[in-house]
């Protein structure tokens, strides 16, 4: 998990984009990384791969608007990250988080970042 959110922090302080193929693997060791361990992640970790999925959600976004021929991938790799995100989400609230609560820590990490 550290190591996902530390690529994250990589990616957003670089100056140059990251190609499709390197975005496609860092999309697929994230949703890897959710698909064997989301339900065990505490609520800091849960608030780390939210920063993550949602760089990755409006990164995907942003790229599928572009007239470039993997505009549907990443169009279906932010839809799939936005899933990811409401479920974790989801998870908080159940731990007993606010949505104003999770907006703070949110912040916080980005500021951080």
């Amino acid at each position: 998990m550290q190591d996902l959110f530390e690529k994250m922090k990589e990616y957003l302080n670089m100056d140059t984009e990251i190609s499709f193929d390197e975005f496609d693997g860092y999309y697929k060791k994230v949703t890897a990384f959710l698909n064997d361990s989301w339900q065990t992640l505490n609520e800091e970790d849960t608030m780390h791969m939210l920063f993550i999925l949602d760089n990755l959600k409006s990164n995907g976004e942003d790229r599928s608007k572009r007239k470039i021929k993997e505009a549907k991938k990443y169009a279906k790799m932010a839809q799939r990250t936005e899933i990811w995100a409401n479920a974790l989400i989801g998870r908080l609230r159940e731990a007993g988080l606010t949505d104003e609560e999770i907006g703070k820590r949110y912040e916080a990490i980005y500021e951080a970042v």
